[in-house]
C-alpha cells in the first residue's frame, strides 16, 4: 500500500490539504475521499477551514484574519487536534505535517 505524506496548511479560495505527486489544494471533501476519512471528521475539518475561510476581508485585505489572538489560538489548536485525526482514522497517512497557515514552520508540528 502506497503511504502518503500530507501538508495541512490554510490558505483563502483554496483547499487545505497537499500531498506530493497528487496536486496541491485539495478540499476536504476531495481528501476526504482519498484519504478515507469518516464523516465526522470531514465535518470537523469543513467546520476548521470555514472558521478561516470567514475571516476573509475583501473590502480590507490588509486586515483580514481573526479578530483576536484567543479565537487565533483556538483555531490553530483545533487544527492540531484535527491533524492527529487524520493520522489516527487514516490507512493511507504515513504523517500529517500541520502548518496552519504558516504559524508552524515546514516540519515543526509532525504527527
Amino acid at each position: 500500500m502506497t503511504t502518503i505524506s500530507l501538508g495541512m496548511l490554510a490558505g483563502y479560495a483554496q483547499g487545505p490539504f497537499f500531498w506530493q505527486g497528487e496536486g496541491i489544494n485539495w478540499t476536504v471533501a476531495e481528501a476526504s475521499e482519498q484519504l478515507g476519512l469518516s464523516a465526522g471528521l470531514a465535518h470537523d475539518l469543513t467546520v476548521w477551514d470555514d472558521q478561516w475561510q470567514d475571516t476573509l476581508d475583501l473590502a480590507d485585505v490588509d486586515n483580514c484574519g481573526f479578530d483576536t489572538d484567543e479565537e487565533k489560538h483556538a483555531w490553530i489548536e483545533r487544527g492540531k487536534v484535527l491533524a492527529a485525526r487524520i493520522k489516527q482514522e487514516s490507512s493511507v497517512v504515513a504523517r500529517v505535517d500541520y502548518q496552519a497557515n504558516g504559524y508552524y514552520p515546514n516540519g515543526a508540528c509532525v504527527f
